[in-house]
């Protein structure tokens, strides 16, 4: 059985993303739920005024950084739509489900909805670490070699993106599934946000490290020792160099938008109306994961779902 495409991928993105934004405008939106006019300490991360400062009865409390978390779940459909294997597509959904979660927190600032908020952000990294490693696995893997004669790694992750379950599925289900866990555990062991945030996107980018390195080496060894990766060409370069930017730039803003030792730190704004740093970074952040989820597609794997090139054409 063919993977989905055409008419019925598009519908079937459309529903999923009709899902989160009927849950938006229920849940965010609505009166349903209880809100926090008057939050404590946790609002440490971020600056920006309550609207109930001018109205008790605003249902959400931050409003831009409430509807700038409309970038993840545009993000999220882009890559649920590219992508054709289980553990990309599980990384637009994770963005979808941030795009809520981060809303909710935002629009309410309770406890529950800030812990599901973080939680979600440690499941979309180590979502976003799994599909790396994957990309690199198959690469490894399926490289010509002495002996090897059938790309078993690129037919298996190709196998999950069919639309019918087998124990292949079940299997690369099961690894994304564990990132949810795994990431709400982390929450419940580690409630400092900042720390285990910084300290998985390190591992990512340890990861990204190993790459150029090994990219080097074979650069040197190609005549010697291969396998080689693609051939790296100009466009490469740039999507490195514009990961970069985004990246440093999206740490710049996180850490810069609070408070710290009872005083606002430099990006921190409580005036009405100006820009908040906080909603740049959800902004930011959205788009750094879809040039890094696209990089190691294009990378290694890029018949599965590359976001920058054709990507309105069905693979």
């Amino acid at each position: 059985m063919p993977p989905l495409s055409g008419r019925a991928r598009i519908l079937t993105v459309a529903v999923i993303a009709a899902f989160f934004i009927v849950a938006f405008l229920g849940l965010v939106l609505g009166n349903g739920l209880h809100r926090n006019p008057h939050p404590p300490e946790q609002r440490e991360d971020q600056c920006e005024p309550l609207t109930t400062d001018k109205d008790p009865n605003a249902v959400v409390l931050e409003p831009q950084n409430t509807w700038s978390n409309w970038a993840y779940l545009l993000v999220g459909v882009v890559i649920l739509y590219r992508s054709r294997n289980l553990l990309g597509a599980f990384v637009g959904l994770n963005l979808a489900f941030e795009f809520l979660f981060s809303a909710l927190y935002h629009g309410k600032l309770t406890d529950s909805t800030q812990f599901m908020d973080v939680a979600w952000i440690y499941v979309l990294l180590l979502s976003l670490i799994v599909w790396a490693s994957q990309s690199v696995f198959v690469w490894v893997y399926d490289a010509p070699r002495a002996g090897s004669s059938e790309p078993l790694a690129r037919d298996w992750v190709s196998a999950t993106g069919h639309p019918y379950l087998d124990y292949k599925v079940l299997v690369t289900l099961g690894a994304a599934l564990s990132t949810v866990g795994l990431g709400i555990a982390i929450r419940c062991i580690h409630p400092d946000s900042t720390r285990a945030t910084l300290g998985l996107a390190f591992i990512l980018a340890i990861v990204m490290f190993l790459v150029y390195l090994w990219k080097l080496i074979s650069l040197l060894l190609r005549f010697v020792w291969p396998p080689e990766l693609p051939p790296w060409h100009w466009d490469h370069w740039l999507e490195f160099g514009l990961m970069v930017v985004v990246g440093i730039t999206a740490l710049v803003v996180r850490l810069s938008d609070g408070i710290s030792d009872g005083q606002d730190k430099w990006l921190c704004s409580r005036h009405e109306g100006t820009l908040q740093a906080h909603a740049v970074w959800h902004v930011l952040s959205a788009l750094l994961v879809l040039v890094v989820y696209d990089f190691f597609c294009r990378l290694y794997f890029p018949e599965q779902g590359r976001v920058f090139t054709n990507w309105l054409a069905d693979a």
